[in-house]
């Protein structure tokens, strides 16, 4: 009977470490939007939610992200308060271009590499780059580091280099804040040695 008992306990053991490992944070997360979404707190509400969240989380796992960051306190601050001045100035771009008298203002679709080899990172960088007013991010490639993007008001191939330079000085902000080691990615000698060392293997 114990050796059945124990036998019993370890193929009950095996399936409750088959089920995903559910994350506190975004069962907290998820019974937050579920209890904002039906408009009141209660005890039932926050169960339900929390139930909810357990169901989602298990039926629909998140994949398992692995951040390689570095913060660095100083770049941090200046990567936040140099978003809030573009944000800023490009809103009263903007603005001026919807009202000035004259054409309707054009746009143009452009490409752009990224420097940056992070999936995360490329993503920060580029909702950091669609929420200043003027510019869309269209799609992201992680794979390629190709960022495709909608710029408001360019009309000659001078504009559209200032835009590229405005989004590749974002990324260079977003590496510097966050990246483990960002001059391997931004100096471009240290870029090549890596590459070379890399092909060589």
């Amino acid at each position: 009977m114990s050796g059945e008992g124990a036998g019993a306990r370890a193929r009950q053991g095996r399936a409750w470490s088959r089920l995903p490992r559910v994350s506190p944070a975004a069962v907290a997360w998820l019974t937050a939007v579920w209890v904002l979404l039906w408009g009141s707190l209660n005890v039932l509400n926050v169960l339900g939610g929390v139930l909810v969240a357990l169901v989602v989380l298990i039926l629909f796992p998140l994949p398992r992200v692995d951040l390689r960051l570095r913060l660095r306190p100083v770049a941090f601050v200046v990567l936040v308060v140099r978003f809030l001045v573009d944000l800023v100035r490009a809103s009263v771009e903007v603005a001026w271009l919807a009202v000035r008298p004259g054409p309707v203002t054009r746009g143009v679709v452009m490409d752009l590499g990224l420097a940056g080899d992070d999936a995360f990172l490329q993503t920060l960088t580029a909702e950091m780059v669609s929420l200043v007013p003027g510019s869309v991010v269209i799609d992201l490639e992680p794979s390629t580091r190709l960022l495709t993007l909608h710029a408001l008001g360019v009309r000659s191939r001078a504009q559209a280099e200032r835009v590229r330079h405005k989004v590749r000085a974002q990324e260079a902000r977003v590496l510097r804040a966050l990246h483990p080691d960002p001059e391997a990615l931004l100096d471009p000698r240290r870029r090549r040695h890596t590459s070379d060392a890399e092909e060589t293997r």
